[in-house]
């Protein structure tokens, strides 16, 4: 067969399927293995398919798996992590470009000794971000985001407790260190926002902003290619929906999950805001029953989920965005809609 018909085949196939295809034959194998076809597919994949992960800590450090098959396995010692059992849970930001980007703790670490730590699962490679160094501040409080330029990206907001203020920083590759970017740092941070968008150009967070008594709400958008900030200002209303999470459905569309407060009310009303300009405006889309009985595990053959997290609860629902209806629910922060890629740490 000729390369071309069976490069363009082959960029069909998710990369968990390309990497037992590269069994078949030599000339399979070479194409597949070739710095050419492998950064074809990193920036034009073109399979739907999209697998579920589950990421766990113990005392021997970070565990990768899939379907129960363990993808990456570190220990604690190579981590550089003294106890395990001193941070709650891992927290998954990604997947962009099928890196994901994971922290450990709760939404914010109370110090920043343990570093962030970046992974490939489908190839099985798992590294250590350098810490971030500050003489004149002490740094705590950290939220991630990872994205991706020509290259993958992590950035890390962080709350100085000096100076009582909010500090963005981002990770370069070639340089393997960290430059403070320029950053409104009177905006306080309420909670970072999951995204679908798998080219990983954008990451969001929600802010608050307190000007003498007055508070105001809104959505920080970060341009992974110029890095640039902006601030996108939410409605009046949204202070009566404070604790809803808001999810990007891609670049510049948000949804917003209004979870019911009294247990006897099973719908959760759904909301779409485009971006246009520097405010959104909220318009409802549909109420969607949720699950409210025991922890229950998604169907292998779903591709087409997200994760959305309820911090109050405690818990994450899974919601399937093709058939409009909640699959079940997950205890919080173990479970991340992936789908692979040839990225290289």
């Amino acid at each position: 067969m000729n390369n071309d018909v069976l490069t363009e085949i082959l960029l069909h196939l998710p990369v968990q399927s390309l990497l037992r295809f590269r069994a078949v034959c030599r000339s399979s194998a070479d194409v597949i293995d070739s710095s050419y076809f492998r950064e074809l597919h990193t920036h034009n994949n073109r399979s739907d398919d999209t697998v579920c992960l589950e990421v766990s800590l113990s005392n021997d450090g970070i565990l990768v798996q899939h379907n129960t098959k363990s993808l990456i396995s570190s220990n604690s010692e190579g981590l550089g992590l003294t106890s395990c059992e001193s941070y709650s849970r891992v927290l998954l930001y990604g997947s962009v470009k099928g890196l994901i980007s994971i922290s450990l703790g709760r939404h914010f670490c109370s110090q920043l000794s343990v570093p962030i730590v970046i992974c490939n699962p489908f190839l099985g490679e798992l590294k250590l971000l350098p810490l971030i160094t500050t003489p004149s501040c002490t740094l705590s409080l950290q939220s991630v985001a990872i994205g991706f330029d020509r290259d993958y990206k992590v950035v890390q907001l962080s709350l100085c407790k000096m100076h009582n203020c909010l500090h963005a920083y981002v990770y370069s590759r070639s340089t393997d260190s960290w430059r403070e970017l320029a950053f409104d740092n009177d905006l306080s941070l309420v909670s970072p926002i999951k995204s679908r968008c798998e080219n990983g150009h954008f990451a969001h967070w929600k802010m608050s902003r307190m000007v003498g008594r007055d508070i105001t709400l809104k959505i920080l958008s970060l341009d992974m290619n110029n890095e640039v900030f902006k601030t996108i200002m939410l409605s009046e209303d949204e202070f009566d929906y404070f604790d809803s999470p808001i999810f990007a459905k891609d670049e510049h569309l948000f949804w917003r999950f209004d979870f019911p407060h009294s247990q006897p009310h099973k719908l959760v009303r759904i909301y779409e805001s485009r971006c246009e300009g520097s405010e959104l405006s909220w318009n409802y889309m549909t109420s969607v029953e949720v699950p409210c009985s025991g922890f229950g595990i998604i169907p292998r053959w779903r591709t087409s989920f997200v994760v959305i997290e309820h911090e109050q609860r405690a818990v994450a629902f899974v919601y399937d965005y093709r058939a409009h209806k909640f699959v079940c629910k997950l205890p919080m922060g173990s479970l991340i809609a992936y789908k692979g890629s040839f990225v290289s740490l």
